[in-house]
């Protein structure tokens, strides 16, 4: 009786596949930022730019991640009430509840929004934000905007 090698080679290539898709971080992230440097947390840069001037600062971010882009429906290049560019992001139902848990639950600490592994802003929470849909504003150009939108729509669950 003659054995294929084929199963076995697919089960590996399979199991290779998964492991590496296991791996890889998701592209949007929402964890929360701490105080002071903890062994559940990893020092980020914040970069924000403002009217000519550059601030940069190192915050500790928590490793938990508290939602990712499996949470979201949409995101789309938008803008503000000034014209200013803005991702708008509109969660699934389970998304939005889950958001208005996170933001009820951390009232006034920074909730850290990390975008392929870069934290590109990181609001004080003021209050619950509850209906389905957020905006992420920040110091970016229209382009980088547009950008950052197009890579979290393009990592949504199809």
């Amino acid at each position: 009786m003659k054995k294929s090698i084929l199963p076995i080679l697919t089960y590996l290539f399979a199991s290779t596949a998964i492991a590496i898709a296991a791996s890889t971080p998701p592209v949007f992230q929402m964890r929360l930022v701490l105080d002071t440097a903890a062994s559940d947390s990893e020092p980020m840069t914040y970069v924000a730019h403002y009217q000519n001037h550059t601030h940069t600062n190192l915050l500790y971010v928590q490793k938990a991640i508290l939602l990712d882009e499996t949470a979201l429906k949409s995101a789309k290049l938008g803008t503000a009430g000034l014209g200013w560019p803005v991702i708008e992001i509109t969660f699934t139902d389970a998304g939005a509840k889950r958001f208005a848990e996170v933001t009820r639950q951390n009232i006034h600490k920074r909730l850290a929004i990390v975008i392929d592994g870069q934290l590109c802003e990181a609001p004080i929470i003021q209050t619950e934000i509850s209906g389905g849909k957020a905006q992420i504003s920040g110091s970016f150009s229209k382009k980088e905007a547009k950008d950052l939108a197009k890579k979290i729509s393009d990592a949504l669950p199809k």
